[in-house]
């Protein structure tokens, strides 16, 4: 059995979500108790927060994922392991990867796809066993190629 290891940035992302969670509750308390001149503030701070929630939870549930490969049997558990998923080896068509840049360092992403639709993501960016997990799909699964990364793509990505 193989099985992805998340890397520190993962938890500080969840931690920075969770963050996000309490910022928002807090400025629903504040919205509720205020006065009309602190409006502006108010509304202002909720739209930068949700905007900073929405983000932060894309990322958890698309890339913080627990990814198993277990005899014929593969498992994506999505945000941090809480939804499981299993699937045959024999259903996932292949894999492809891409490479992004953040912060001037270039992180691989690999995509796991199923019937021409992506089941997993798995990034050296959260998992700190990357390139063994990568090692272990090449063998088991067909190379699909190389999936160049699109903001049109990124945002597709969040709402599917």
């Amino acid at each position: 059995m193989i099985k992805t290891k998340f890397s520190i940035r993962a938890y500080l992302i969840g931690l920075a979500f969770l963050f996000s969670v309490f910022l928002m509750i807090k400025i629903l308390q504040t919205s509720l108790s205020s006065n009309s001149g602190e409006l502006f503030h108010t509304i202002f701070f909720s739209l930068i927060t949700i905007f900073i929630f929405v983000s932060l939870f894309s990322e958890i549930r698309t890339k913080a994922i627990i990814f198993q490969i277990k005899g014929r049997e593969v498992v994506v558990k999505y945000f941090f392991g809480i939804f499981p998923t299993s699937f045959m080896k024999n259903e996932i068509n292949g894999w492809k990867y891409s490479r992004v840049e953040f912060r001037s360092n270039v992180y691989e992403y690999l995509y796991l796809y199923k019937d021409g639709n992506k089941i997993a993501k798995i990034s050296q960016y959260y998992h700190r066993n990357y390139f063994k997990i990568k090692n272990e799909i090449q063998g088991e699964f067909k190379y699909l190629g190389y999936e160049e990364q699109t903001l049109t793509q990124n945002f597709k990505d969040i709402f599917k």
